[in-house]
């Protein structure tokens, strides 16, 4: 069992590791690999670029270039802070819960029904 030490020190090295990934897709904004290889936009495409949006304070363009990934990442990182906190105070993940599997499968299901809908020829 770790000690609360060790644990806020894995959650800092996870949380650096993230910061380092977040400026490296900023920087270099590589393609979208399933779009390159089907020509098709994955939920994901387009994030970087909104975010970058963001980082200019332009919410339209960033509402425009990825409307999902705009709600769904800041619910993400509030999750991801909670399970954190948990993991530090040593107590279980709430991903186990029976409420958040439905949940995140329910985002799941929403980020397919996204990515069907953004690759639908406009009418």
């Amino acid at each position: 069992m770790k000690t609360k030490k060790q644990r806020i020190f894995s959650v800092a090295r996870l949380a650096v590791l993230l910061l380092a990934a977040g400026a490296f897709l900023l920087l270099l904004q590589p393609p979208c690999l399933i779009r390159s290889a089907t020509g098709l936009l994955c939920p994901a495409c387009g994030t970087t670029r909104m975010m970058a949006a963001l980082l200019s304070l332009d919410f339209a363009a960033a509402l425009r270039l990825n409307p999902f990934m705009l709600f769904f990442l800041p619910a993400a990182g509030v999750w991801l802070v909670l399970e954190a906190v948990r993991y530090i105070k040593g107590k279980p993940p709430l991903l186990y819960r029976r409420w958040a599997v439905v949940l995140w499968s329910a985002v799941l299901c929403a980020a397919l029904v996204y990515a069907v809908c953004r690759n639908l020829p406009a009418a």
